[in-house]
């Protein structure tokens, strides 16, 4: 078991000086671009990398950057570990206090730049293996996928085999077939090619191969079965757990990645149903993520007018935000200052101008040119109307 409970950042890449706590189960943090939402999910990997070098970088404008975590595990004991950064160029030198490489077993890391291409498999491989200086490496640079499809054909063919997979490896391999369906009712895994090693699924348009689906669909699945898999290999020696009792620390760059927005959403409530116990600490750009999630699972920065990086008060309702609309999350929650388009805001002014001057050949210029861009059932259009109607103009 390892939960993180607080994290401290001082100097490091362009955050100045952050304090996060975090709960026990889903912490998604959402912000504007270059608030330091990934240097907070590598600060918190490299925490666990024991590593003498670093990929984050010591802000320029102090003379040296630390991260400090507390975190407790299976004891309940709250514990600290800390590392100073001196350097500005990557793969700088570290000072380590306190730390415990044997927690990097319980830490998993994706990163952002996950690549979905297809693998031809010729044959099937044993189990990749694992080591604690695997886990230590992956705790910086993140899990590979490369052995991703092997682990489930290798899963489907020994389930049919008597004594050959465990109780545990079933339960986990039905989990990674049932994650088809959850995600989209019209898709379902169908079989696996004898001849070619190729996944098989079942879609309403036929079948096709795993590869042909759609970058989205694709990022959802890689995410649980990688979970899965990971999983299954960490924790194969010591008997085997099954996914959904696994209480490690999960950290997930962009977990909107690739996702259409249908799909955002789902894809929180599905890795909330996979890993019940676990803590998932994962940066988004989606409001649509954003609405899916209790308000005490949303970590929310903004940055002041002085550069420095801070959390936002968000509201405590009941539900969170399930009742917002997108733009009000994009505006009041993640910190876009705007959510119309220059053309759209110029259109506006410029009638709104033309309104207050009463110059009429303006005014139908600037209506004309809003009717063009406005949605057909926006509630705009009939305030527009009325106001044209003032200059003796009725528009059908």
């Amino acid at each position: 078991m390892l939960v993180i409970k607080e994290l401290k950042i001082d100097g490091i890449g362009g955050i100045n000086s952050l304090k996060l706590n975090f709960n026990e189960g889903l912490n998604l943090i959402c912000g504007p671009n270059g608030v330091g939402k990934t240097t907070i999910l590598e600060s918190i990997g490299h925490m666990f990398s024991n590593g003498s070098r670093s990929k984050v970088k010591r802000n320029v404008k102090f003379d040296q950057g630390s991260c400090e975590i507390s975190y407790s595990t299976f004891l309940d004991t709250i514990h600290t570990q800390s590392c100073i950064l001196r350097n500005y160029e990557e793969n700088d030198s570290l000072d380590w206090h306190g730390g415990n490489a044997n927690l990097a077993k319980e830490v998993i890391v994706f990163k952002a730049q996950r690549s979905f291409t297809y693998t031809q498999l010729d044959s099937l491989r044993k189990d990749t293996e694992t080591s604690d200086g695997k886990f230590l490496d992956d705790s910086m640079n993140g899990i590979q996928f490369f052995d991703f499809k092997n682990w489930f054909i290798h899963r489907f063919l020994f389930s049919h085999v008597d004594n050959e997979l465990t109780t545990v490896q079933k339960e986990n391999f039905k989990l990674a077939t049932d994650c088809f369906g959850i995600l989209d009712n019209s898709i379902r895994f169908s079989s696996v090619k004898s001849d070619t090693f190729d996944i098989i699924i079942s879609t309403s348009n036929g079948e096709i191969y795993f590869e042909y689906l759609s970058s989205g669909f694709k990022s959802c699945i890689y995410i649980i079965h990688g979970l899965i898999k990971e999983i299954e290999y960490r924790f194969k020696n010591d008997g085997g757990i099954k996914v959904q009792d696994y209480e490690g620390l999960i950290l997930i760059d962009e977990l909107d990645l690739h996702l259409h927005p249908q799909w955002q959403a789902k894809m929180i409530y599905l890795i909330k149903h996979i890993l019940p116990k676990a803590q998932i600490i994962a940066t988004t750009h989606s409001p649509h993520m954003v609405q899916a999630a209790a308000i005490n699972e949303l970590i929310a920065l903004g940055i002041d007018e002085d550069a420095d990086v801070y959390v936002r008060q968000l509201p405590n309702v009941q539900y969170g935000f399930q009742g917002w609309t997108v733009e009000e999350i994009l505006e009041d929650v993640m910190g876009l200052d705007e959510t119309r388009s220059p053309m759209y805001i110029e259109a506006i002014t410029e009638f709104e101008k033309s309104l207050d001057e009463e110059n009429e050949e303006k005014i139908f210029e600037a209506y004309y040119k809003l009717d063009l861009m406005l949605h057909p059932s926006n509630p705009l259009r009939k305030l527009l109307k009325l106001q044209v109607a003032q200059f003796g103009r009725v528009i059908e």
